[in-house]
């Protein structure tokens, strides 16, 4: 079976920033010091922002700016969950859910749906650029407590790395029955069709009409374009819209777009691995979608350390044979969400 893809790597810049905290570090002298998140490799250590934290402001960008409705959670003793419903919330189509509840006489049970969209955590490029910070709470304090109450927390000053998949097959397709995207029988709004059991799993399947799979796949896209988000902004103010993206149009599930940013040799400044783009590249020149672009490349001037190199290997808006758009990230993002939505699959 054909499965077509969109895939990206995005880099974004955090200056000043602790945009995702481990919590409190109670080897520190002072009571209530709080650590950034990291990865210890060796001596080095590079700060992160989960894949969960990635995937919540991708969603509130969603609420807020394309209208997407909430999926109202349940809470229960030992779990929590959304209402399991992708033909009503396009959160649960697309990010997927685990609806693990009790059976009560002839209910669904639990329905688990795999989600379209996959993502990477999204790790600074840069080694060792965590930073302590010493404050503290002195204003205002009574004259019989007057001594300032300290506080100590991390931030950093890098570009972060990070990789994601959005599979053009997936959205808006369900499979129905137990452990499955629907329970067997359930209600379908008007325009979805029903198909038998497959052959390979013997599930019934349901599809949403092409005009709503489109939209939902378009707006999932255009959202990096206004990414924000992140804790500390109020004291750490950071733009999280991607300044680097590279997106390609690509047959099969993988995300070949991997550890393509890297530190330059003396460590302090980022650059774009054009020799692995081009391998990456040659491997997949063959399982290119069709479409005007095979990838598209958006870049704001100055971050990359090698941009002229970056910019004479695509010149001519072709690398290894293949057609690539460059411009902003802004306008790569908004090439990439209308490629996309016209590639999502005609048939179920």
């Amino acid at each position: 079976m054909a499965y077509p893809v969109v895939t990206g790597a995005v880099l974004i810049e955090a200056t000043g920033a602790a945009l995702n905290n481990a919590g409190q570090d109670e080897g520190r002298h002072v009571d209530n010091a709080i650590v950034v998140k990291q990865i210890r490799v060796g001596r080095n250590r590079y700060p992160y922002v989960s894949g969960q934290a990635w995937r919540r402001w991708w969603r509130e960008v969603l609420y807020d700016d394309f209208g997407w409705k909430p999926s109202p959670i349940t809470r229960e003793a030992k779990s929590a969950y959304t209402a399991g419903d992708p033909l009503l919330y396009e959160e649960d189509d697309v990010f997927g859910y685990m609806a693990a509840r009790k059976v009560k006489g002839e209910g669904p049970g639990t329905l688990r749906r795999v989600s379209p969209l996959k993502n990477s955590l999204l790790i600074s490029v840069l080694p060792n650029v965590i930073t302590s910070d010493f404050e503290s709470f002195s204003r205002g304090l009574p004259v019989d407590q007057p001594d300032p109450v300290p506080f100590e927390h991390e931030h950093y000053t890098t570009l972060l790395q990070g990789t994601f998949t959005l599979s053009l097959q997936d959205v808006g397709r369900f499979e129905m029955g137990p452990m499955r995207d629907l329970p067997k029988g359930a209600m379908l709004p008007e325009g979805t069709t029903r198909l038998p059991a497959e052959q390979e799993n013997g599930a019934e399947v349901a599809v949403l009409p092409l005009e709503v799979r489109k939209k939902r796949v378009k707006e999932a896209i255009e959202a990096l374009a206004r990414l924000r988000g992140g804790a500390n902004l109020t004291r750490n103010n950071t733009d999280v819209m991607p300044v680097v993206v590279l997106i390609g149009f690509l047959q099969g599930g993988n995300a070949p777009l991997q550890n393509l940013f890297t530190p330059n040799e003396t460590g302090d400044a980022v650059l774009l691995n054009v020799e692995r783009l081009r391998s990456v590249v040659r491997d997949y020149k063959e399982r290119v979608l069709e479409g005007q672009y095979a990838f598209v490349f958006g870049y704001r001037p100055g971050v990359l350390a090698n941009e002229q190199e970056v910019l004479d290997a695509l010149q001519g808006g072709r690398l290894e044979g293949v057609p690539f758009f460059c411009g902003s990230p802004g306008e790569a993002i908004q090439i990439a969400a209308e490629q996309a939505s016209n590639l999502v699959p005609k048939g179920a």
